[in-house]
């Protein structure tokens, strides 16, 4: 499975490639709730917010549970030590992608930042 960012969604909205198009058809894709509500922040009216949650509702949702938030606590005290310092929301898709053993497809750059603490996190 493949937990795309909202970079990708956007990036491939405005201009779609051969490449990303064959991994959304050809691969399981999912979405957590930090990514939609960044997706959805950016409509521009009730008719555009609707249609984003419209395309998103064929992806796989990955939630966050309430045991989940310390788990998170951890993984910024470890980045922390390390010297990495992220906006809050990568670190909760982070967590999303490697508690459900996904793939993270993204091109911001926090992510790499991430994977030298945490090399198990799997970009795409």
């Amino acid at each position: 499975m493949i937990l795309v960012d909202s970079n990708i969604f956007i990036d491939y909205w405005k201009n779609p490639t051969k490449k990303q198009t064959d991994i959304f058809l050809h691969n399981e894709i999912a979405v957590c709730g930090v990514i939609k509500s960044e997706l959805l922040r950016g409509a521009n009216s009730e008719a555009e917010y609707s249609e984003i949650n419209k395309a998103l509702e064929c992806f796989n949702v990955l939630t966050f549970g309430e045991s989940d938030w310390q788990e998170l606590a951890r993984l910024f005290i470890k980045l922390r030590q390390k010297g990495v310092s992220i906006p809050f929301q990568d670190g909760m898709i982070a967590f999303v992608a490697l508690k459900n053993n996904c793939q993270l497809w993204t091109s911001d750059r926090h992510f790499k930042l991430i994977q030298t603490v945490k090399p198990e996190l799997l970009l795409l």
